[in-house]
């Protein structure tokens, strides 16, 4: 099974993804959002904003930080395909 790079179509849309659906899929996520310097992890907005929202609030690298979240989420998906 290859991995395939995201066309930007995909990539914009994941940017549109919400933050609460990315820290629901994996304990992972809390790390993620700590890890980029961000209050997302405890938010209370966390259920409207997108990924979108974070890049432009904490003006924030938009490819690397959506290459590491779609990493975070393919291997959230991979591990729960293995189990």
């Amino acid at each position: 099974m290859g991995y395939s790079v995201p066309t930007m179509n995909e990539i914009q849309d994941f940017s549109e993804t919400i933050v609460e659906s990315v820290l629901k899929s994996t304990p992972k996520a809390v790390r993620f959002f700590l890890d980029w310097h961000t209050a997302c992890a405890g938010c209370g907005f966390a259920r409207f904003c997108t990924l979108r929202d974070v890049i432009d609030t904490y003006q924030l690298d938009e490819n690397k930080f959506l290459e590491e979240a779609r990493e975070l989420s393919v291997q959230e998906t991979l591990t729960r395909s293995s189990e």
